[in-house]
């Protein structure tokens, strides 16, 4: 995913803007985000999730929360992801969950659970 930071607070704590909309997350690498810079970062949301239905991809602050929106995708070996924009968030499905791929659904977690990985190409 691709996006700006707009603050950087304590513990690693960073908000950010894309073309989703606003959210935040824990910045997990070892040289500290610049505010006003754009990041490819790879998004992975710490802890089971139960998907909700949702109607479009988004991504908003609600809260001490973060709501991401998209598309439901699940791999041949069980992986599970959100698609969101075109980016996908890998996240781990709660025991029982019936969500199939292709639904369109939203998972909201703390701030501190969505962990954000820079990578530079």
């Amino acid at each position: 995913m691709r996006i700006e930071v707009s603050a950087v607070g304590a513990d690693g704590l960073v908000s950010f803007r894309c073309r989703a909309g606003t959210g935040a997350g824990v910045w997990k690498a070892e040289e500290p985000p610049e505010v006003g810079l754009r990041y490819s970062v790879e998004v992975d949301v710490d802890g089971e999730v139960g998907p909700r239905p949702a109607g479009a991809a988004a991504v908003r602050l609600d809260g001490t929360s973060v709501v991401l929106a998209g598309r439901w995708r699940v791999t041949e070996d069980g992986a599970t992801y959100l698609e969101v924009a075109g980016s996908l968030v890998s996240v781990e499905v709660a025991d029982g969950d019936t969500t199939v791929d292709g639904e369109l659904v939203q998972v909201v977690a703390g701030r501190a659970a969505v962990r954000l990985f820079p990578f530079f190409t």
